[in-house]
């Protein structure tokens, strides 16, 4: 996991890791706490086993010593597009919004383009891309 190393730190959690607060940071000049995009848990499927508390870098889990499950704690710490928690899940009790939702969001906000523009020099392309040629699905209907 790659964290800015100034980002401030808002507690440990229940392995005494620290915790940043990762909502200071913009996503593609979002703020972060606008975009609805963090793991929800079906308590009644989860089995306990904590693979999603020790496997997110980005410290979203943390473990409810009462439910002997893991919660949810800083849900906008989540990177957008994430979904390894739900992927591993042993008993796919995790759970993320729609990702239409989230490439209405990538084409609204003309991520694409952005991260064009980002990578451009990578691959020695001096002509940036017109809108046309960013444009989503999503923008032609």
């Amino acid at each position: 996991m790659s964290t800015p190393n100034n980002m401030p730190t808002i507690g440990k959690d229940a392995l005494g890791r620290e915790v940043k607060d990762l909502t200071k940071i913009s996503w593609w000049g979002m703020n972060r706490k606008e975009i609805n995009w963090y793991p929800t848990i079906d308590h009644d499927k989860c089995a306990g086993c904590g693979l999603c508390f020790v496997t997110c870098g980005r410290r979203v889990f943390d473990w409810d010593d009462k439910l002997s499950k893991p919660v949810v704690a800083q849900p906008y710490n989540c990177m957008v597009g994430c979904q390894t928690c739900a992927n591993l899940c042993p008993t796919s009790a995790i759970s993320f919004p729609d990702v239409s939702e989230m490439k209405k969001l990538v084409a609204k906000n003309n991520v694409v383009k952005k991260s064009f523009e980002k990578i451009a020099p990578l691959i020695n392309c001096d002509k940036p891309l017109d809108d046309e040629e960013t444009e989503s699905n999503f923008n032609k209907s």
